[in-house]
């Protein structure tokens, strides 16, 4: 009998470290990750630096038909760059890209970049013409800065580090972000 019950007991071991963990992040928590991780310059997100520039800021998320669709305010000058000063015109508009989220080891990718809208139409047409090859190919959200943060801060009494974590999957549903993953946690 003692032979079973080992048995069972190590089977549900198996089983149970199987099953990854999942964390749901409402449109807030995404919205906060997002300036933590790509709004890092002050507030913005760089795409063209000089005296001829283009960055994004004051970004907003929605999640929805499984994007993360990022809004934010273009401000941009495009011209020639004369070292000192840029003979060029400005622009300014708010846009929304989107990316759909996919795993990729402790961060989550957000792949199939688009631009899904810009309110002033020129703008519209400069950035599709100029600024859009500057637009990396995929983006990243740190998830795992985000949970040692969280796990840093709780208050508790234990100090914990996190040795390994490895994202599973990551999708958007019912405006949330959820994110499945393997981790394994050391408290001192």
């Amino acid at each position: 009998m003692k032979k079973t019950w080992r048995g069972l007991a190590l089977s549900v071991a198996m089983v149970a470290s199987a099953q990854a963990a999942e964390i749901t992040l409402e449109r807030t928590a995404v919205e906060k990750l997002v300036a933590q991780t790509l709004f890092t310059n002050g507030g913005r997100y760089d795409l063209q630096g000089g005296s001829c520039f283009a960055y994004l800021e004051k970004p907003s998320v929605e999640l929805r038909d499984g994007r993360i669709r990022i809004r934010s305010y273009l401000n941009s000058r495009i011209g020639i760059d004369t070292g000192n000063a840029c003979i060029g015109v400005a622009f300014a508009s708010w846009t929304v890209a989107s990316g759909r989220p996919v795993a990729n080891g402790g961060t989550v990718r957000l792949e199939d970049l688009r631009i899904d809208g810009v309110d002033d139409p020129t703008a519209r047409l400069v950035l599709e013409s100029g600024l859009l090859p500057s637009l990396p190919r995929a983006i990243e959200l740190d998830v795992l800065s985000a949970v040692k943060s969280m796990l840093q801060n709780s208050g508790a009494q234990l100090q914990t580090s996190v040795e390994s974590f490895q994202i599973e999957s990551a999708a958007v549903a019912d405006n949330r972000l959820a994110v499945r993953f393997n981790f394994k946690l050391v408290a001192k």
